[in-house]
């Protein structure tokens, strides 16, 4: 990536009034040569997408997904950056290499490369923001019409499968090729595992489409990723300017300690209830520890020892907030409540020092960018074989070969994997009986459906990259019901509590420039325009009446974390205090 700084990218990006006109005005500065080397502007697409998808997560995804707590975020639902990228420097940029190079035989495999790009663009936009410009995009007319949801994921899965098609593993490749090192193979494969991830996506909106999709990877799934070896990424450097933003944000501008991410106390719950230890692999010890009082056993007596010990893992509640300030009548979530005040899970919760923070991996400065592991293509494939949808494999297998991958992703072993998926709840077919969230208000059991083992194992697997996708898979299926948010910021500021946010409004500069396309966007949503707004691929919200949810501390989850008996702890070095028995 160091020789990103020292590519002669020909871009010239003109500041229109509207991101999503005047695409034909790019490249055509007369000083510059009239026709740009593809490599290098498709270079700066692929490292653009990458750095705008590692800042939406960090603005705005990891806080959705409920894994990474980013200190200080709100339920905020865009900003005018993803859109203006996006439009601008990704799809303004496909259009014009499209353009210039779509009728050249020397260039048709890069070509189908820009073609499979822009749908992965698209289909981030589209489920972001619902309808959009996109027929038209790219057009200078005052007016730019949007396309309904429907049309465009329709458009998407035909495209991407005319660029699978297109390819020719013998033919031109890409010379700076950032993702895939010119392999060509594995552009295939890519282009087909998008295609399952829009089509289960979509399967609400335009079922037939989706499925004849489905079945039409399925059918073909050698040429689906096969190992972590095919994994689309984008590998960062360690030079100056070549870093990823991850790192940019947590290592090299750190403000306040409190300010790197760190483990989320719902996610915390669900490695807890079944002693996952990608809680180990994903976040770091707490440097101090948490102390807590614990009722335990001995082998050496019939007593109950009452005693204090330092657990290793912490996670963070997601909106600390002074009890004085809910007075609100009728509201049993907190009044009558044993909740500590500064609505924290446990008393004296705070910063990188008592929560756990992510791991190193997360924020290394090369640390590559991952836009889809083989771990999510076996957790598609497991639900597209659950569906009845085609597969070599039982949905048990692809599912298993998930777990397997993700723990071998962050150097998990074997044995541990085997020893994770034995356990009920997280075994086939099986029920699983987890801890209550530190709240009381939820349960992370895992009923016997296997769709929901698919689903909470996908989610799981979402961190650190995967920040989008858990956000359109919760929405697509609401296999979970997340904590509400106590305080959820805009758009919500009108209630005490926030629901995830379903879309991002249009960017201001949209709504400013083509006001009548934006008009076309609300209509489509069904109106009125607002982040809570359901897209057509997104099942509906169970309805709650969050004033009558009675909030409650259970330590449950905290408790007998070395075992039930003294001698545990003992064993396991830890050392601790007996302040009473019975």
């Amino acid at each position: 990536m160091n020789k990103l700084r020292y590519l002669c990218v020909l871009l010239i990006i003109i500041t229109a009034s509207s991101c999503t006109k005047n695409f034909d005005k790019l490249n055509t500065n007369p000083s510059q040569l009239a026709v740009p080397d593809m490599d290098p502007v498709l270079t700066q697409v692929f490292k653009m997408t990458a750095d705008r998808s590692e800042n939406e997560n960090l603005v705005f995804f990891w806080e959705y997904t409920h894994i990474i707590e980013p200190t200080g975020q709100r339920y905020s639902a865009g900003d005018d950056g993803l859109w203006g990228d996006f439009y601008t420097i990704g799809i303004g940029n496909l259009r014009q290499l499209r353009n210039l190079y779509g009728g050249n035989p020397a260039f048709a495999n890069r070509v189908a490369i820009v073609n499979i790009w822009e749908c992965y663009l698209y289909s981030y936009l589209v489920a972001t923001y619902g309808p959009l410009p996109y027929t038209q995009a790219g057009t200078a007319a005052p007016y730019v019409a949007y396309d309904d949801e429907n049309t465009i994921y329709i458009s998407l899965l035909s495209r991407l499968k005319d660029a699978y098609n297109a390819i020719n593993v013998n033919g031109d490749k890409l010379t700076t090729d950032l993702i895939f090192g010119g392999d060509m193979t594995k552009w295939k494969k890519f282009a087909n595992a998008l295609r399952l991830r829009i089509a289960l996506r979509c399967q609400r909106n335009v079922p037939a489409e989706s499925v004849a999709a489905i079945k039409d990877v399925m059918a073909n799934e050698s040429f689906l990723p096969t190992s972590d070896a095919d994994d689309p990424k984008l590998s960062y450097g360690i030079a100056d300017g070549s870093q990823s933003p991850y790192w940019t944000k947590y290592q090299k501008v750190i403000v306040t300690p409190s300010t790197d991410p760190v483990m989320s106390d719902y996610v915390f719950t669900y490695f807890r209830s079944y002693k996952d230890p990608r809680m180990q692999a994903y976040f770091n010890q707490s440097l101090l520890g948490y102390s807590i009082t614990d009722t335990l056993t001995s082998t050496a007596d019939a007593f109950h020892h009452i005693v204090t010990y330092k657990i290793p893992y912490l996670g963070a509640p997601k909106a600390p907030l002074a009890l004085s300030t809910w007075g609100i009548p009728g509201n049993t979530f907190y009044n009558g409540s044993s909740l500590t005040d500064n609505f924290s899970t446990l008393p004296g919760v705070n910063g990188k020092a008592i929560t756990s923070t992510a791991g190193v991996n997360l924020v290394a400065a090369d640390r590559p960018f991952y836009f889809m592991t083989y771990a999510d293509v076996c957790f598609m494939e497991a639900e597209a074989s659950a569906l009845g949808y085609g597969g070599a494999l039982t949905p048990d297998k692809y599912y298993y070969n998930g777990i397997n991958a993700n723990f071998a992703f962050w150097g998990l072993s074997t044995a541990q994997a085997t020893a994770y998926e034995a356990q009920p709840g997280i075994q086939w077919n099986t029920t699983g009986h987890g801890f209550n969230y530190a709240l009381g208000y939820l349960n992370t059991s895992i009923p016997a459906d296997n769709f929901t083992k698919i689903w909470v194992q996908q989610w799981i697997n979402s961190f650190d990259d995967g920040g989008f996708d858990a956000w359109c898979l919760f929405r697509r299926t609401q296999f979970i019901q997340l904590p509400v948010h106590t305080n959820p910021g805009t758009p919500n500021l009108t209630t005490v509590y926030g629901i995830l946010p379903d879309r991002f409004p249009y960017p201001s500069t949209e709504n400013a420039s083509n006001p009548l396309g934006v008009t076309d966007g609300v209509k489509s949503l069904g109106n009125p325009d607002y982040p809570s707004t359901v897209l057509k691929f997104a099942k509906p919200y169970p309805a709650t009446n969050w004033n009558t949810v009675h909030a409650f501390l259970d330590y449950s989850e905290f408790e007998k974390w070395y075992g039930t008996t003294i001698q545990s702890l003992t064993a396991a070095g830890i050392a601790y205090t007996e302040t009473g028995k019975y």
